[in-house]
């Protein structure tokens, strides 16, 4: 598989587990509560997946150096 479709798969990934912090901040906003299991959700699954959506879009050499260990043109 090549470099460009590569990224591109990995985008399409990250883009789709990118809903799970979008619906635990939408949830947190409409049913605003005091539920620290939300919190501690939103903190284990959301920054991550956040973190690596920005990685993957503003750093790809990054995210494919941790997953298949290209170096590439970093």
């Amino acid at each position: 598989m090549d470099k460009t479709r590569r990224r591109k798969n990995i985008r399409i990934v990250l883009a789709i587990l990118a809903m799970i912090p979008i619906v635990l901040l939408g949830q947190h906003l409409i049913f605003d509560g005091e539920d620290s299991i939300q919190e501690l959700v939103f903190l284990i699954l959301g920054v991550p997946i956040l973190v690596f959506n920005f990685w993957a879009w503003s750093y790809p050499g990054i995210i494919e150096f941790f997953l298949w260990g290209d170096k590439g043109d970093q």
